[in-house]
């Protein structure tokens, strides 16, 4: 039993560290990344979300992905004042802005959120944005049909904070990988990945998860955070890659968020 309290103790403090990582700071971007034109197939799908009520806010900036003309999917904390549940922005409050350094604003409509969100796994930390207005000048992203499997690679995006996109590759593991040390994260419909090259890291919550298929990309996951495995401190993806793992909510069309967009999207296209 002393044992069974120990462990759910250090369960405690590693998800307390991570959620601390993820939904603070957001100045960082991908890791090691590269940069990606945004010109290239489906690119400008992937949107910066930014929110702002006031001289006492200090606002914030996340990622995005466009998924239908006037609709927006990010992760829910970053529909929240200082990312705490219960405060969520309003509308009127919320802009996004296309890849495209330019200053196009797309004025936000509604807010929705996912039922179940867990601000301390960052479960079901899925939103979506609808739009004032549709988007006809960018083509957006089609929605996975299914979970990607143990090894499969893939590539994940967000913004470092200035129009530029960046990229990370990115491998997906088993949950029992990632739980092979003191930190323990919840299965709860998440992606856990490890780096390939470079990652996921502060300010690109919300961002997606894309694979290839056909010359398309598919949205697999939403962004959600990243953490080191073994400290349950904030990651350091250049010094200690080896125990980096990224924390994504799937959206797929076989995954419970996949069901709260279709509810919304009916017609969205799927792989």
């Amino acid at each position: 039993m002393v044992n069974t309290h120990k462990w759910r103790r250090i369960a405690s403090v590693g998800l307390a560290a991570f959620v601390a990582w993820a939904i603070t700071g957001q100045a960082s971007a991908l890791v090691g990344a590269q940069a990606m034109a945004t010109t290239e197939a489906g690119i400008a799908a992937v949107v910066r979300v930014e929110a702002d009520r006031g001289f006492l806010d200090g606002g914030l900036a996340c990622t995005g992905t466009l998924v239908a003309p006037r609709w927006v999917v990010t992760a829910q904390h970053c529909t929240n004042q200082h990312r705490r549940p219960g405060r969520g922005y309003r509308a009127q409050d919320m802009v996004v802005r296309p890849a495209a350094p330019d200053d196009t604003r797309w004025a936000v409509a509604a807010v929705w959120r996912m039922d179940g969100y867990d601000s301390q796994s960052l479960a079901n930390d899925i939103a979506l944005l609808e739009l004032a207005e549709p988007v006809t000048t960018v083509e957006p992203a089609r929605i996975a049909a299914r979970a990607l499997p143990t090894g499969a690679t893939a590539e994940v995006y967000g913004f470092a904070g200035r129009p530029a996109q960046h990229a990370g590759r990115v491998r997906v593991t088993s949950l029992a990988a990632v739980n092979n040390g003191p930190c323990v994260f919840p299965d709860r419909e998440m992606s856990f990945v490890t780096s390939v090259h470079g990652g996921s890291s502060q300010g690109d919550s919300g961002g997606p998860m894309f694979v290839r298929r056909d010359g398309a990309l598919e949205l697999q996951t939403v962004t959600a955070g990243a953490a080191d495995r073994q400290t349950c401190e904030a990651p350091d993806l250049n010094r200690r890659p080896q125990s980096w793992v990224g924390i994504y909510n799937r959206v797929d069309r076989d995954s419970q968020a996949g069901r709260f967009l279709a509810a919304h999207l009916p017609r969205t296209p799927v792989g």
